[in-house]
């Protein structure tokens, strides 16, 4: 016995390495037997899953992806060529779409038709991956234009609107000067506030507009652009604004514009509306409203040549992308400026900087500017009373104090009845730590009690509000660093059980 033992462990010495090589390669072609019968199983179980998913097409029922699809097909229809009255041109927006519109390439979603203001707004689907807004006006303001034109031309109403509007006043070199902009409201019988955009014109405007329009880049308009220019600016000018902003390339927060097609403006959509975010956490409210703030900063100071001014702020003015971005989407009330008109002020601001101004100051300008025979000088005054865009937006949609909850920030007849505000201030219920000053920083915003509180108001609150977005920064770090340090966990765990053999498949 001790003679056999002594024979093994010998022979072990001197073969324990081809041994070790020989369990392996048995082990190895047991394995690759296990890994062939366990893919023949997988192949069949793959077959039977495509013939399962064939069967359930043959019954209509598809699987899709809902994070990247937009909407499911049956919802959509292509554009309906009486929406576009592409034959109504010149007298509509423009052409820059209808290639694909009429491709099919926009597709409105059923049941998504909503109306505002006069504008007529439809969700829809560009390219079959983009989520967009196709606008247009109603009807009834369509047939306003359409009789005016008709008339303007001495034919009888209906008449061929396309032809009628090359023989008009809109057509013409008068409607095109300075005084014809910002009398253009008169043509409709539409009140200066229902044209703004263009009441404080100069030719520098001018210039721009037509750069903006000139589709042939001749640097001039001929019947056809300027047909457009004017429809717009009478009956749509949120398409314009946003059509002047990509031709200034300025970087203001508003919708990414797609182009018009007829009587239809195509642009950024699938956003949510700012009203709809009022329950989400403190810290994310501040973020909204700090983008707010920096808003109105940026129609101020953010291009060099352009002021705009917007006094209508509400909740309705605003939506939310799905990154959290804040876009003004009512554009109808925005007036642009001409900033060389400032270095022309004359009056009681032209040597200072800083005056107070609160309600009755805001009310007297307003006035002016939509009354006043010498609107100019009101217009080169226009960068003293800015800061109304920040006492407007602090009252109407920041503060949630009681004090603020009537709605309306003027009362130009002294006996105007404020209506409750519908919604919650974004800003209602702050941390305890900073509650009072948050709240005492929004009545300093909407009525301040000395000259350039209201700056210092707004830059304090930015102030606090930045605080916010650092926390969540931080937080955000914090969770990526996890994140890190997980996937580093996981990947030394899948190296630790890639070392051992393993036979599972």
């Amino acid at each position: 016995m001790q003679t056999l033992k002594l024979w093994i462990r010998m022979i072990f010495r001197q073969w324990y390495k081809k041994l070790v090589i020989a369990a392996i390669f048995v082990l190895g072609l047991y394995c690759s037997l296990q890994l062939l019968d366990s893919g023949k199983h997988k192949l069949r179980h793959s077959k039977n899953t495509q013939t399962t998913h064939h069967s359930s097409e043959s019954h209509g029922i598809v699987e899709i992806d809902p994070e990247n699809q937009i909407p499911d097909n049956r919802n959509l229809y292509k554009v309906p060529k009486e929406d576009i009255h592409i034959d109504m041109c010149p007298a509509c927006f423009g052409k820059e779409i209808c290639t694909d519109i009429e491709a099919g390439l926009v597709e409105i979603s059923k049941n998504s038709k909503t109306e505002f203001r006069e504008l007529i707004m439809r969700e829809a689907s560009l390219h079959k991956t983009e989520k967009v807004v196709v606008s247009s006006v109603t009807d009834a303001l369509w047939n306003k234009f359409d009789k005016f034109i008709c008339q303007n031309a001495s034919k009888s109403f209906p008449c061929d609107v396309s032809a009628a509007i090359s023989t008009g006043y809109l057509t013409s070199n008068q409607a095109l000067t300075v005084d014809g902009l910002r009398n253009l409201y008169k043509v409709l019988d539409k009140s200066k506030s229902e044209a703004v955009l263009p009441i404080c014109a100069t030719n520098k405007l001018i210039h721009e507009l037509i750069s903006t329009f000139d589709g042939n880049g001749d640097r001039q308009l001929n019947q056809e652009e300027q047909g457009h220019l004017m429809t717009g600016l009478l009956l749509h000018p949120s398409y314009v604004v946003l059509k002047f902003q990509d031709a200034i390339s300025s970087n203001l927060p508003l919708p990414n514009f797609h182009g018009t097609c007829g009587r239809l403006a195509v642009w950024e959509g699938g956003m949510t509306p700012l009203k709809d975010h009022l329950q989400e956490s403190f810290e994310e409210r501040a973020g909204l409203a700090a983008q707010l703030l920096q808003l109105v900063d940026d129609f101020q100071n953010e291009d060099p040549n352009w002021y705009f001014l917007y006094t209508e702020f509400s909740y309705n003015s605003f939506s939310v992308t799905n990154e959290g971005e804040v876009l003004l989407t009512d554009l109808q009330d925005m007036i642009i400026i001409d900033k060389t008109l400032f270095t022309q002020a004359v009056g009681p601001h032209s040597t200072q900087s800083e005056r107070l101004c609160n309600e009755m100051c805001y009310q007297k300008f307003t006035r002016d500017i939509m009354t006043s025979e010498y609107v100019t000088n009101v217009c080169s005054q226009v960068k003293h009373y800015g800061q109304l865009m920040f006492a407007i937006v602090c009252k109407e949609i920041l503060s949630d104090l009681e004090e603020h909850k009537t709605g309306g920030f003027f009362n130009y007849d002294g006996n105007k009845v404020h209506q409750r505000s519908e919604y919650r201030g974004l800003l209602h219920s702050p941390p305890e730590k900073d509650k009072d000053n948050i709240e005492e920083l929004l009545r300093d915003c909407v009525q301040e009690t000395l000259a350039g509180g209201r700056k210092q108001a707004v830059e304090e609150l930015q102030e606090t509000l930045d605080k916010y977005l650092t926390y969540n920064d931080i937080d955000d770090e914090k969770n990526d660093k996890n994140d890190d340090d997980e996937s580093e966990k996981d990947e030394e765990e899948g190296n630790d059980i890639e070392i051992n053999l393993n036979c599972s498949g």
